[in-house]
């Protein structure tokens, strides 16, 4: 295999002699915190299986008299299966790649000069790829399908495993959904959800829709009335907006628009079977599951300089997997 520097000289500025000492990243912005909107199980090797017990319902009959008889009613325990894929990330970096630029005047001096770590491009690196790896779950744990397109192969996230899962639609502008196609949306999903959801408490739900929808929301808001508007968006959480439909918290997935790009997952195809790109999930935190062998996989990694290669090297391993607990405890719903 090939070396490649992860970190690539673009620079197209002439260099003649010291430059600003600064590097400014561009954010990476990912949608959520996996430890606040999903149930997070850490210590899977590799497969567990997770329990589930059905509702036990219509047990009390009335009183006839004395009788040995026990009513037939049952409830399944069943199991469904995490399985973890093992994930990798490995980087390296070159000196070379920067000589002759203003970078060349952050490196090391002497016998050190090749090594990178401590310095603005090492800390550079290591900040680049603690917030890909953040980004990079979240875009697994929902788009992954093992087999599937390249950069997802490492797990089945929860569009695979919930694709055979009711869709409702809403006829609107598919392309560009406007204020009121989002607020009929999730009307939809909301009052047509099954009952056990309906029945979770509010705080204990998301909404997780794809950026558009969330635009169109916000814009349904700002044509509503003053009150009606501060009402759906809750005052600042540790400085943090969170808006909400009826008392459940939307959530922006801005991976979801990347996942819709590159696979084309079947949960977003209309019953004509045409492709679709704006939608929303309405789940209960506690139904979504993420299993991992770490509490942390963008912390799971290490750095270190090889002076036999001349490299840094940046390298993280964990292991990865989702899984949902109960159909009735999500629903999802698309623009056609």
């Amino acid at each position: 295999m090939a070396n490649v520097n992860v970190a690539n000289n673009s620079i197209a500025a002439t260099y003649g002699g010291a430059q600003l000492n600064e590097l400014f990243y561009e954010p990476v912005f990912r949608s959520d915190d996996i430890m606040r909107n999903y149930r997070v199980i850490p210590n899977v090797k590799h497969k567990m299986n997770v329990y589930t017990s059905a509702a036990l319902t219509k047990i009390v009959q009335p009183y006839t008299g004395c009788s040995a008889d026990s009513d037939d009613t049952q409830f399944n325990i069943d199991d469904k299966i995490i399985t973890a894929g093992r994930c990798r990330v490995a980087l390296e970096q070159c000196t070379d790649e920067f000589f002759g630029t203003y970078i060349e005047e952050m490196y090391r001096s002497g016998a050190d000069v090749m090594n990178v770590e401590g310095t603005q491009l090492g800390d550079a690196i290591v900040n680049r790829a603690v917030s890909g790896i953040a980004s990079d779950v979240v875009r697994l744990a929902w788009g992954g399908v093992v087999g599937g397109t390249a950069n997802y192969t490492a797990l089945d996230g929860w569009m695979e495993l919930m694709k055979a899962e009711t869709v409702l639609e809403y006829a609107g502008t598919e392309a560009a959904p406007t204020a009121a196609d989002a607020i009929g949306l999730i009307r939809k999903v909301y009052d047509q959800a099954p009952a056990a959801l309906q029945q979770v408490a509010a705080g204990d739900k998301k909404m997780f829709v794809t950026p558009k929808i969330f635009n169109a929301y916000l814009a349904n808001l700002e044509a509503s009335t003053t009150a009606t508007a501060d009402l759906a968006i809750v005052n600042q959480q540790e400085g943090i907006r969170r808006v909400m439909f009826r008392g459940v918290e939307l959530v922006p997935m801005y991976e979801w628009d990347t996942i819709l790009t590159d696979t084309n997952p079947e949960l977003f195809e209309t019953a004509a079977a045409a492709n679709v790109n704006n939608g929303v999930c309405y789940c209960a935190v506690e139904n979504l599951i993420i299993g991992t062998d770490v509490t942390d996989p963008e912390g799971s990694f290490k750095v270190f300089y090889d002076d036999l290669e001349e490299k840094m090297f940046f390298r993280g391993y964990f292991k990865l997997g989702v899984q949902y607990l109960y159909s009735s405890l999500v629903q999802w719903g698309i623009v056609a």
